[in-house]
């Protein structure tokens, strides 16, 4: 039987469990009953939750334990690996991350938290999480008909099944103190509603909020225009971190509350100082005041004394006190669950950057200064143009950005190295002179990108010119861009300096996962994982003798055979780098002549091989459209050597060669530019810099001769070509 392992933390909420007569927790569970595993794939533990509110069942969905149990064992977690770094941090300081790869993938290799590069960093520890994941709208789940097909039916169960998962493992990430806000149009939002009701709780669902993403519409046919999308907000627990954020009052609020003080031109109003319940008099200078029956005054003497003192009180003219309260020392309204102040990114906007469903900073500065503090770590896994990281940048945030898409992946990282260059946060409070009157009848002209007169008597003035930027001016703090589910030999060989993050991956690689328990009876070196009731080694490649002097030939089988005490006998399996093997499988006899069958299992090449026959990799978007499609990628990949070269034309710039190794989904290379999915383009490029990519050039927009039209192009062009599984070139400096 497998052994329990509890911890100290585990064992008292158990022990806390039993004294109160209640079931445990969902995560003691595989715990206490670790052989049992496949039983909760089969019994949901949350259904006497489920049974309290409604829930979506669909073909396909799994047990919140299954899903968790799954990454434990090391199926789909991806040891990350460092593509290129920017800025020098300091010792163990904080570097943000940049990560390219399935979020997933990513999601399970924080969740199991032994990878070096984010151990004890991010599990439990991130205080926000925004999402903002493709909205399956390239179907509207209905036939031809108009009624709803049934592969549209499993279309939408897989986009609600895929979504989840992810949300499970998100939920683990978060601290307690933490949050995480969903952002949907209106297609699924009402499905994702009750997922997340599931997921973290109906009682910790805090607001939905509509968000105007659209000022104006057309009339329609069959009902209203859509104008706005959804986030929902959710807790961990009560004690999440939240602040009050606030906008500028409405104009005509200010013009009809408040005066201006002569002396001074400020603008103030007075305000009553009672409010329900019951108190004692108090002295207002050389006044002793009584309440009114069933109010309290509701400043302390002390404070009703320093504000006599300085003139912060005025008496009405039957003699009330009242405290006077100046526009420039309010915050503004309290932002409420209806958000139509922050306007959507459109080409003309400052901080447009051309990023298909690219999302204004003012949302994301609402967002994360609401739900943290300076400091705490902020996480988008669906980042795209990168907008949670550049505020969260600016904001003082420790930040990590996740996207499956290479095109995704550069747009984050020219924003962030060029940030000193964007423009800096607005913030939301109102001062005295943002404050602009009507020259006519002094009333407050509202300005915006709508309003050009005085509401009061009419005035109209002309529209001023857009205001100018003020530029962040800040150099971005140290980044890395990772690589989470893509691998090749140089990288995977990195990973003998740490032994026991090697034998995961390579066990996972073959979706196996260690078994002290029953390994031990083997006697034998570097067995750590069980297949079928077989060993299965790992080739020891963190020991340099083994890496430089042996190899996996018949003579070492056949050492393994002595080790045994020649009674091994059946199935014997050897996980290792293809290039450690000069054997393949084999066949030898024990010392009874009972045949042990040697099984090597080597990668990455047969790996893939095997991966491409059973699971499909999701490709690079070869279109603007289809750049927000990627949500998933089934399985690991291999980076492979990709080729390019091109030279100038009188239009633009000829790709005369493209070369990459992968196969299309029959098994086949791709022919000519097939293989191809987007052109990165760097108009300054200079070797040893960072790519700075100025502009993207999709695959439908190459000519089947590889011809590129491009205006403007300057002496130093670097290019970058991506292929289909997202494996890129070395830049190519076009003379």
């Amino acid at each position: 039987m497998p052994k329990i392992k509890l911890t100290p933390e585990d064992k008292a909420k158990l022990i806390e469990a039993i004294n109160n007569e209640t079931e445990p927790t969902p995560d003691l569970l595989p715990k206490l009953f670790p052989g049992t595993a496949e039983k909760f794939e089969k019994f949901d533990v949350q259904a006497l939750d489920r049974a309290k509110i409604p829930t979506l069942e669909y073909a396909g969905k799994r047990s919140k334990v299954a899903i968790l149990t799954e990454a434990g064992a090391g199926i789909g977690a991806a040891p990350l690996q460092t593509v290129r770094c920017f800025g020098e941090a300091k010792g163990d300081e904080w570097k943000n991350m940049i990560v390219q790869g399935d979020n997933l993938q990513f999601l399970k290799t924080c969740y199991n938290n032994t990878d070096p590069l984010i151990k004890d960093k991010v599990k439990e520890q991130v205080k926000l999480i925004y999402i903002d994941p493709p909205f399956a709208t390239k179907s509207d789940f209905k036939g031809k008909e108009g009624e709803k097909s049934y592969s549209d039916k499993v279309a939408a169960a897989e986009f609600i099944e895929i979504l989840r998962e992810r949300l499970i493992y998100m939920r683990e990430l978060l601290a307690d103190d933490g949050s995480i806000y969903l952002h949907l149009d209106q297609k699924m939002s009402h499905y994702l509603k009750i997922v997340m009701d599931e997921v973290f709780g109906r009682n910790n669902f805090r607001n939905c909020l509509m968000w105007q993403k659209i000022r104006t519409t057309k009339a329609q046919s069959s009902g209203f225009g859509n104008v706005q999308d959804n986030l929902f907000l959710y807790m961990k627990s009560d004690d999440a971190i939240f602040h009050n954020q606030y906008i500028a009052f409405n104009p005509s609020y200010i013009d009809s509350h408040y005066k201006e003080e002569k002396e001074t031109g400020r603008l103030y109003r007075t305000v009553s100082m009672l409010q329900k319940g019951s108190g004692p008099a108090r002295n207002f200078g050389e006044k002793i005041l009584e309440p009114p029956t069933g109010r309290h005054w509701i400043w302390s003497q002390e404070r009703i004394d320093e504000a006599m003192a300085s003139g912060r009180i005025t008496f009405t003219s039957n003699g009330r006190p009242e405290k006077i309260q100046y526009l420039d020392e309010m915050e503004g309204d309290v932002v409420a669950d209806i958000w139509t102040d922050i306007f959507p990114i459109n080409s003309q906007a400052i901080e447009y950057i051309g990023y298909p469903t690219q999302k204004p900073e003012a949302l994301l500065e609402r967002i994360i200064k609401a739900s943290s503090n300076e400091g705490d770590l902020v996480v988008d896994f669906f980042c795209g143009s990168g907008t949670t990281a550049a505020v969260a940048e600016k904001l003082g945030r420790r930040w990590i950005a996740c996207d499956f898409g290479k095109h995704a992946i550069y747009t984050m990282q020219k924003r962030i190295l060029n940030i000193s260059e964007s423009r800096k946060l607005k913030g939301n409070k109102l001062k005295d002179n943002d404050v602009k009157r009507c020259e006519t009848c002094s009333s407050v002209i509202e300005e915006n990108e709508e309003y050009k007169k005085c509401k009061k008597c009419g005035s109209i003035y002309q529209k001023e010119v857009k205001e100018k930027s003020v530029k962040y001016g800040q150099s971005p703090k140290p980044f890395s861009v990772l690589s989470s589910g893509a691998y090749d030999f140089s990288h995977i060989m990195e990973l003998r300096k740490h032994k026991e993050t090697y034998i995961d991956f390579v066990l996972g690689l073959f979706q196996l996962s260690r078994d002290e328990e029953k390994t031990g009876k083997f006697k034998l070196a570097n067995i750590y994982a069980i297949k079928d009731g077989d060993p299965v080694e790992v080739y020891p490649v963190w020991d340099d003798q083994f890496l430089k002097e042996v190899k996996i030939d018949e003579e070492y089988l056949q050492g393994i055979i002595t080790q045994s005490g020649g009674k091994l006998k059946g199935d014997y399996y050897i996980i290792t780098p293809e290039s450690c093997a000069n054997i393949g499988d084999t066949t030898l006899k024990n010392q009874d002549r009972q045949d042990i069958n040697f099984h090597i299992q080597t990668f990455p090449y047969k790996v893939l091989e095997e991966v491409s026959r059973k699971l499909e990799l999701q490709e690079q978007p070869s279109s603007q459209a289809d750049v927000n499609n990627l949500i998933t990628s089934t399985a690991f990949y291999f980076n492979e050597e990709v080729h390019l070269e091109a030279e100038r034309t009188n239009h633009g710039l000829k790709i005369t060669r493209f070369e990459t190794k992968i196969l299309n989904k029959e098994g086949n290379r791709f022919a000519g530019f097939s293989g191809l999915a987007m052109l990165l383009v760097d108009l300054d490029y200079e070797a040893g810099k960072p790519f700075d990519m100025d502009s993207t050039v999709f695959a439908k927009d190459i000519g089947e001769d590889g011809s590129v039209k491009m205006a403007g192009m300057a002496q130093r062009v670097g290019l970058i070509a991506i292929d289909k599984h997202g494996n890129e070139s070395k830049p190519f400096n076009l003379k």
